[in-house]
């Protein structure tokens, strides 16, 4: 059977991927007012594919459309930080554990080279690099759990921890700790024990949490 025919990326999925990079690194600030204007003459960007990518993107709950008044990124709020990794300690357990059912060896491969290139990007101080490897890790699980409803459920999750994760680690300059707990991980989805992948990815959230809210205060978000 031949394969389907592949289609280039639309001109708002392109616009779409630059801007999320943008705003997850926080190159666009939390808070910063969008100007549509601007961003089309500074990468001359069309006004529909422009607004197509800005009502995805605040789907993802990384900006905000305000009528009358704009587009804004979404700001960084502790407490919006906490309500995610509430839901996020809810679900992450029993949805590691069926990705470590149906996890297969190319994608057992791709964890542990996002480990490896993690630590080399956290070495040279490239957090951005570190955010952007931090975030293809859980997608690459995200994926293996094969349901593609709790693949979008954990990727909007990820999306908004992203920020605040990229800001804790700017600050402290260390990203070592979740690094060493994605080797560990990629570790036990190899041998492939749910129950131990269970456990560890819950842990990996909780201490997130903990590595987070002990950097930052709500005053400094």
């Amino acid at each position: 059977m031949a394969k389907p025919k592949q289609h280039p990326p639309r001109e708002s999925d392109r616009i779409e991927d630059e801007l999320r990079r943008l705003i997850l690194t926080l190159e666009l600030e939390p808070g910063l007012a969008v100007s549509e204007a601007s961003l089309m003459k500074q990468y001359t960007w069309g006004r529909t594919p422009l607004r197509e990518a800005f009502q995805r993107l605040a789907e993802q709950s990384l900006l905000q459309i305000i009528p009358h008044h704009g587009v804004v990124v979404t700001p960084l709020n502790i407490f919006e930080f906490v309500e995610v990794m509430d839901a996020m300690s809810m679900v992450i357990g029993p949805a590691a554990a069926l990705a470590c059912r149906h996890v297969s060896d190319a994608q057992l491969d791709k964890l542990d080279e996002l480990v490896e290139q993690g630590s080399a990007a956290s070495q040279t101080g490239d957090f951005v690099r570190v955010a952007e490897l931090d975030y293809e890790f859980h997608r690459v699980l995200a994926d293996a759990t094969g349901n593609r409803y709790l693949r979008e459920y954990l990727l909007h999750l990820h999306r908004i921890a992203t920020r605040f994760n990229f800001a804790a680690w700017k600050r402290d300059h260390n990203s070592a700790p979740s690094l060493e707990e994605h080797r560990q991980l990629a570790s036990l989805f190899r041998q492939r024990d749910s129950e131990q992948v269970k456990t560890a990815m819950r842990e990996h959230i909780e201490n997130a949490r903990s590595r987070l809210m002990g950097s930052l205060n709500p005053s400094e978000i």
